[in-house]
């Protein structure tokens, strides 16, 4: 009977419906998190004050998870979370810079307001990441890798890996994008062919200060990224919030404004509106697919004219501000703010 149970079997077998296609080749997305320019600290010269500072807030809280206490939840529930860190991490003032207006440092331990707060990864790529010069720079670095925070600066690319998905982000301060343009022409490709990166996500940090408009600087660059070879590319330096736009089936996003950010004590009115923004990135057989877009609209502080550095979401009348001010720096409709699901956007895809 069992001998002829084994040819029945193997019939069966090879009557059966194909196997699925490999895992690896099934649609997938991974979901990352941006936001904006997070100085964890304040200028040298503040380093004394007895009021109103990063430190000093640091100090009244004890508590490192205060400053993203109230995106931490949006943070925690992605794949990924990268952010602007535009400062120092360093314990010491060794480097500090003698022709800068501003030089940003903060404690060594303050990155924890990044591993407590749900950031994967920064961008050091930025004109203040070296207030003190290479010493600064290192120091800052070492505390990232120290504490397992991915950055990125210049020819130094960070990477992000799941499911069988690769991504590299890079990040540069306009003089410096300037200075790389053709090493970033064979370089976004060599990332896709010899390091098996799926999707490249550029990091711009240039455009006029305290303007929601962008500049054709920033077009000229950020459309440049995208012609070699970004799938992403992410705005920040403005300190306000700028628009987006669909350049080649890609995303260009202009500016996130501010976020946790102790270079300013007592922000500009329009630096208060800001925003977390969500990416899904689509990845099919053929790769990078699409992206999908949502605003979550921010102010940066929960209180005014002084910085509490502890951004925190907005609905209603502040939301509603947040997208007019990103609609009317981009060239298509926004989809509206939804309470409990932030401003969801069309998705962008790609078709070969």
């Amino acid at each position: 009977m069992r001998k002829a149970l084994i040819p029945a079997l193997l019939l069966c077998l090879l009557l059966a419906p194909a196997a699925p296609a490999a895992a690896q080749d099934a649609p997938r997305t991974l979901r990352l998190t941006f936001a904006g320019d997070c100085t964890l600290g304040g200028h040298e010269g503040w380093m004394n004050y007895s009021i109103g500072t990063f430190k000093v807030m640091a100090e009244e809280q004890n508590d490192y998870s205060y400053f993203l206490r109230h995106a931490q939840g949006l943070f925690a529930n992605d794949d990924f979370t990268f952010v602007n860190l535009e400062g120092v991490l360093s314990d010491s003032a060794k480097g500090r810079s003698k022709t800068t207006k501003w030089q940003f440092r903060g404690a060594a331990e303050y990155v924890q307001v990044l591993t407590q707060g749900s950031v994967e990864g920064v961008t050091l790529g930025n004109n203040h990441s070296r207030d003190f010069g290479k010493i600064g720079l290192q120091s800052t670095q070492d505390v990232l890798d120290a504490a397992g925070v991915a950055w990125c600066v210049d020819e130094k690319p960070a990477f992000f890996e799941k499911d069988g998905v690769k991504i590299a982000l890079l990040g540069f301060w306009s003089s410096e994008f300037a200075r790389l343009r053709d090493w970033l022409k064979a370089e976004i490709p060599r990332l896709k062919s010899e390091e098996g990166c799926d999707a490249v996500i550029v990091n711009y940090h240039g455009g006029r200060q305290y303007w929601n408009k962008h500049r054709q600087s920033q077009t000229d660059d950020m459309r440049y990224a995208v012609d070699c070879g970004a799938d992403l590319v992410i705005g920040h330096h403005p300190h306000v919030l700028q628009g987006m736009e669909v350049y080649k089936e890609r995303m260009i996003v202009y500016s996130l404004g501010n976020f946790s950010y102790g270079g300013n004590r007592k922000p500009r009115a329009v630096e208060y509106p800001t925003m977390v923004l969500g990416a899904e990135l689509y990845f099919g057989q053929t790769g990078f697919s699409g992206v999908r877009l949502t605003v979550h609209p921010f102010r940066i502080s929960g209180t005014a004219p002084r910085n509490n550095y502890q951004p925190h979401p907005v609905s209603g009348e502040l939301a509603r501000e947040v997208m007019d001010i990103l609609q009317a720096d981009t060239p298509f409709p926004l989809e509206p703010f939804v309470e409990g699901e932030g401003a969801v956007q069309r998705p962008v895809m790609v078709t070969r």
